[in-house]
């Protein structure tokens, strides 16, 4: 893909676009193009994460393995697959498949601390999206909490 249409993508993925034009350019420039078929594993759960991944094209999806039953979660064009793998070192919590032909643009670690390394603003101000959403999601996380409370209080009364 052309380095220009690659940026194009890339400063359109959520975390990705809040950095300066130009650190969104090395990361096309650099970052490794992945093409899956579908039904073809990117990665499985419980592999260490040394990457994260902008979906430029069709769709991923990841699914956990776990006790419970959990949702799949859908990766479309334009989200970014393993933000926590671009900062710090971890396991996959999910196992992700393509869904279609897709077309992602593989981010390494070493790249994304070059990156922001090399443009501090870039850093600034994906530290802050990072935060805004960390923060959204305990307000979430709080808001179904006390929803459950609720409901415990309201059955706890009816016995």
């Amino acid at each position: 893909m052309q380095l220009n249409l690659k940026t194009q993508r890339l400063a359109r993925v959520a975390p990705l676009a809040v950095l300066e034009s130009e650190a969104v350019r090395l990361l096309a420039f650099d970052g490794e193009e992945v093409t899956l078929e579908p039904q073809a594993v990117l990665f499985r759960q419980g592999e260490m994460a040394d990457s994260g991944y902008a979906v430029l094209s069709g769709s991923v999806a990841l699914e956990r393995e776990a006790e419970l039953p959990t949702p799949v979660r859908l990766m479309a064009a334009g989200s970014l697959i393993g933000v926590n793998a671009l900062i710090v070192e971890g396991e996959r919590p999910s196992t992700a498949t393509a869904r279609e032909k897709s077309l992602l643009i593989k981010l390494p670690r070493r790249l994304m601390l070059r990156v922001l390394d090399a443009f501090p603003d870039s850093a600034v101000a994906f530290k802050h999206y990072i935060e805004g959403s960390l923060a959204e999601q305990a307000s979430a996380l709080g808001r179904v909490a006390d929803a459950i409370d609720a409901v415990s209080r309201s059955f706890a009364k009816s016995r």
